[in-house]
């Protein structure tokens, strides 16, 4: 049974995602700063306890799996990437001053990692390393039987791991598919499983009258804690403080989940929620549209990020409709009868 809640957190954490593409800054004074504190990093979360939801609905075999995240993770992620590309062309010839070119692209397209070279969709890189992500969450899943002792150890193990990776400079400029973030998304991504694990417990204790309370408290550690770390950008491999970078995320997402609770799953919402693939692989395409189609939606962007994120969360709803109903083969799903 589909939880409403979940595609409703898919929804908050996708405008988040709008957001902090759309806002400028690296400092603790920027919205950027704050959003970048916990937006990828919550969907890793929210992967998480969706696999969780599936495994427990039918139990993969690994060569299933496989099938399964190759159609719906990386079938997207190659398919957008080089339907975007005529589009970076017509760029290119009205801006000739801007580098790139149409091999660079389809190279950086196999490659999946933007440090190296920019992607034709950059946020994509988030879909091949939620795929090697997912499938080393499921070998730790495997050889620890399923004990989840051992799956938090091993996969915290992973993220400390990762962290220590992240400390090399530039090491994440050699991995292709963002191999170097996938130990720390992995400790993210068992986060999530662990939530599904324990939610009937820890809704007794957070869904309750006192909601509020919490969800003041979590937003207002995850804020502490980030203001007093660096900018995080996981496509680059930086956390600043791994205590003060897992704090933030954990709190903030708490809070969000919370929030999700709240809101009535209204139809639209859950449309979204439901193609969040799509909006991950076309919101940059609108940003940059109104960046460059004129000096007013340019102004709107730049000083009225939140304005601009919602005109192009709603702009992209009847396209996610029309993805869905209709062509569905574009994100790895069957046509509906």
């Amino acid at each position: 049974m589909r939880q409403d809640w979940l595609d409703v957190l898919k929804c908050i954490a996708m405008f988040a995602v709008i957001v902090g593409h759309a806002s400028t800054g690296e400092t603790p004074d920027t919205l950027r700063y704050y959003i970048y504190a916990f937006h990828m990093p919550l969907f890793f979360i929210i992967s998480g306890m969706t696999y969780n939801l599936q495994m427990n609905k039918r139990h993969y075999t690994f060569p299933e799996l496989l099938k399964n995240k190759s159609k719906t993770l990386l079938w997207p992620y190659l398919i957008f990437n080089l339907l975007v590309i005529p589009l970076w062309a017509v760029y290119f010839v009205l801006f000739p001053e801007e580098e790139g070119s149409i091999v660079s692209l389809l190279v950086s397209t196999a490659y999946s990692n933007p440090t190296w070279s920019s992607l034709p969709i950059s946020a994509s890189w988030f879909l091949t390393t939620l795929f090697l992500t997912t499938l080393l969450f499921y070998g730790i899943v495997r050889a620890s039987k399923k004990k989840n002792s051992v799956i938090f150890g091993v996969s915290a193990a992973a993220g400390l791991l990762g962290y220590g990776i992240s400390l090399v400079e530039d090491i994440n400029l050699l991995y292709p598919w963002h191999i170097s973030t996938v130990p720390v998304a992995c400790f993210l991504f068992m986060l999530g499983y662990m939530f599904m694990e324990y939610r009937d417990r820890i809704d007794k204790v957070l869904i309750t009258r006192k909601m509020p309370v919490w969800i003041l408290l979590a937003g207002g550690l995850g804020y502490i804690a980030a203001g007093y770390n660096v900018k995080i950008t996981m496509g680059l491999n930086h956390y600043g403080n791994f205590i003060l970078f897992a704090v933030s995320v954990a709190a903030f997402s708490l809070a969000f989940y919370m929030i999700s609770r709240i809101i009535p799953p209204f139809g639209v919402l859950k449309l979204i929620g439901r193609n969040t693939v799509v909006y991950l692989c076309t919101h940059e395409l609108l940003i940059i549209a109104m960046t460059v189609l004129s000096s007013s939606t340019a102004a709107l962007v730049s000083n009225h990020v939140i304005i601009a994120s919602l005109i192009i969360f709603i702009v992209l709803i009847p396209v996610a409709y029309i993805v869905e109903r209709w062509l569905p083969l574009l994100i790895g799903r069957r046509k509906k009868k």
